[in-house]
């Protein structure tokens, strides 16, 4: 296992006050990790932010024996690498670009049958019940067909049009806070059934791998792991980190 302690900067808190922000990265058994602290203190408290806190690291002013491209470049292969043992993506697929479009944001529509077509779907059902309890044969119009066997929620990728949309009513929350008509999910957390763009569960078209069904190990470039180790080791010893 190979571990470091870096101070890579200062941050700003505010009211003129800074405080140092140190980062401990790991690498044990093929994974990298990479968590950060700004202010750490001895009650284990800290001024700052702690963990996964890239971005306010990222803005701090570099400390001596940094510089403002020592800094990016850490910050950056912090992102990009850290937990290179927890990738949703097999190497063809991140060939193929998934790990990028698995961030994109898209929006989905969700409705629920509008009364009129609720009223039709009740009545299709208690028709055939009825000639069922009497022993009469039930011979369905196609306008019973479909209203029962339309589906009570509908979630679309695109808002309905036509003839779908006059069954159809945007969804109402259920509950303050809940989640009505429109919904934002990103790419990489919905399959295909949901969202023509959606990856979550795609096979992969070389070695048929699903899409975030497992953990796959992406291995850390040498060079990266070289850079990282021969930066500065903090010379202050942090509260904790």
């Amino acid at each position: 296992m190979r571990t470091l302690v870096v101070n890579p900067c200062k941050c700003d808190l505010g009211g003129l006050r800074t405080a140092n922000a140190y980062a401990k990265i790991t690498y044990d058994r093929n994974c990298l990790s990479i968590s950060g602290v700004v202010g750490p203190l001895s009650s284990g408290n800290c001024r700052g932010s702690a963990g996964q806190c890239v971005d306010e690291i990222r803005s701090g002013e570099p400390a001596d024996g940094w510089t403002r491209e020592m800094l990016d470049k850490f910050c950056g292969i912090w992102k990009q690498w850290h937990l290179n043992d927890m990738r949703p993506y097999c190497e063809h697929q991140k060939a193929l670009g998934w790990d990028k479009i698995a961030s994109k944001k898209v929006t989905l529509y969700h409705y629920t049958l509008n009364r009129e077509a609720m009223g039709k779907k009740r009545q299709a059902e208690q028709n055939a019940l009825a000639a069922l309890r009497e022993g009469r044969t039930f011979t369905p119009t196609d306008e019973q067909i479909k209203y029962a066997s339309i589906d009570y929620e509908l979630t679309t990728h695109k808002a309905l049009e036509g003839e779908m949309a006059q069954d159809y009513g945007p969804r109402k929350a259920l509950y303050p806070g809940g989640s009505d008509f429109t919904e934002e999910k990103l790419l990489g957390w919905i399959g295909p059934d949901e969202h023509p763009e959606g990856i979550l569960g795609k096979p992969c078209p070389v070695c048929g791998y699903k899409y975030g069904t497992a953990w796959r190990t992406e291995d850390v470039p040498s060079d990266v792991l070289d850079w990282l180790f021969s930066l500065p080791e903090t010379r202050s010893v942090p509260a904790w980190v």
